[in-house]
């Protein structure tokens, strides 16, 4: 008995290791030639879903009147008719960024095959129209699946 409730805390503990993570570093926010820090932040995508496969939503910045949200899913590829894209990890992600009353959203998706470095760098300009001014904000996080 004591040697089958060890294999099963070795199984747990093997399991929880092998979780899929996305870690969110470097946060900036420009704004009129002015940079401000967001928050560094650990997506756990796997946490949702089974198989290392999943999503999860994160704010990274909120400071003054703006604020963004970061939804990630990450997924892997099927593909019948090629090894190549068997590899793949999808990561994909949905940007929201509210500035005073106004709010934009945008999409990324980036696709690693193989043995790249499954690492990124996002950058993103968000306009927003307040009256006869425009104002104009560029987001940049570093991305990372662990």
């Amino acid at each position: 008995m004591k040697m089958l409730l060890s294999s099963l805390a070795l199984c747990a503990t093997t399991l929880l290791s092998a979780q899929t993570r996305v870690k969110i570093t470097n946060v900036t926010i420009t704004e009129k030639e002015q940079t401000s820090q967001g928050m560094e932040v650990t997506l756990d995508p796997s946490g949702q879903l089974n198989q290392a496969e999943g999503a999860d939503r994160a704010v990274i910045y909120e400071q003054g009147d703006v604020k963004v949200k970061l939804w990630c899913k990450i997924s892997t590829h099927n593909s019948r008719r090629s090894s190549l894209k068997d590899s793949a990890v999808n990561m994909i992600y949905e940007i929201d960024m509210k500035a005073g009353k106004d709010k934009d959203n945008k999409r990324v998706e980036k696709i690693f095959y193989l043995d790249q470095s499954r690492t990124s760098t996002i950058t993103q300009k968000f306009t927003f129209k307040e009256g006869i001014t425009m104002r104009l904000i560029t987001l940049k996080f570093d991305a990372e699946i662990q």
